[in-house]
């Protein structure tokens, strides 16, 4: 199983922590968040408890992929996510009120608190970033018009692999490029390529090499990494049949009806019955929407 794969994949969320959450690839990290957050220097940090608790029983509590505290005592949240989920920047949002309530002490006279960085790295693309080629786009609270700023004690990060396209031969030593190369294809490598020389990732290929984790880590990382190329191959599959079965359809009703507009609805109705065909062959909703460009509303009325 080793001989299939030399390095870890780091989208899977399970896989990051495992290899980034640890005191060994601290310099790693430390790097990273520098070339994330612009507005300030890491110098030193913690790695915290990643599960948060809500004071009400009924409420929804959350475990983070990765959470750390700066030397400045900044919190980070670190959440990789690989397949698309509805209201995502509402989960964001969600995630830091943890940790602005953990800072403010009850009975407190003031709210105090330090800034909240929510990191996001996504293998999917935002819809409230549609239409945006940036791959890394950074939110705060500001006001609608004028845009002066409410705060700068709260800010969220969204990372967009999806629209990070360039091949290992256009890049062109941007170290944070490098960064994103090897978050969406380290894992189908077998060696570093020559053109990323810089330190960092020297070291980011050192601890992603699975030869270098204990046996224990290791093992959990291959086991997760086989899970999610069975699950690919599932899916792709599931999706090749559906498109082969589906387009049949819809061309023949197209043929059928011998109008632009027949032909129109067709196409839409072909696209309703691969959507179909996806969701009983187990595929994720999410994933069903973003294939097909239908909504998730859409997709719960089949």
């Amino acid at each position: 199983m080793l001989k299939e794969f030399r390095y870890a994949d780091l989208l899977d969320d399970d896989v990051f922590k495992l290899v980034f959450g640890r005191e060994s690839s601290k310099e790693v990290m430390i790097e990273f968040l520098n070339l994330v957050i612009d507005d300030r220097i890491i110098i030193d940090l913690d790695f915290m408890d990643k599960e948060m608790k809500t004071v009400d029983r009924d409420k929804k509590n959350s475990t983070y992929d990765m959470f750390c505290r700066t030397d400045d005592g900044s919190r980070i949240i670190v959440e990789v996510q690989r397949r698309k989920q509805p209201f995502y920047p509402e989960r964001a949002l969600y995630y830091s009120t943890f940790q602005i309530q953990n800072q403010v002490d009850a009975g407190a006279s003031n709210y105090d608190f330090l800034p909240v960085y929510v990191i996001n790295i996504l293998n999917f693309n935002l819809d409230v970033n549609k239409g945006n080629p940036e791959v890394k786009t950074i939110y705060r609270l500001y006001e609608r018009n004028a845009h002066t700023s409410l705060t700068d004690r709260l800010t969220f990060i969204f990372i967009e692999l999806r629209k990070f396209d360039k091949t290992i031969s256009e890049l062109t030593g941007n170290i944070l490029e490098g960064i994103y190369f090897c978050l969406k294809h380290i894992s189908s490598l077998t060696e570093r390529p020559e053109s990323l020389r810089h330190d960092i990732f020297r070291k980011i290929f050192e601890v992603s090499e699975l030869m270098n984790m204990d046996s224990a880590i290791r093992q959990k990382v291959i086991e997760k990494m086989t899970t999610e190329r069975d699950l690919k191959n599932q899916m792709d599959w599931a999706l090749k049949e559906a498109i082969e079965e589906g387009l049949a359809e819809g061309i023949a009703k197209g043929r059928v009806e011998g109008r632009a507009e027949g032909r129109a609805e067709g196409i839409n109705e072909t696209r309703l019955e691969i959507a179909k065909r996806m969701l009983n062959k187990g595929m994720p909703e999410e994933e069903v929407a973003d294939i097909t460009a239908l909504t998730l509303e859409e997709l719960r009325r089949l």
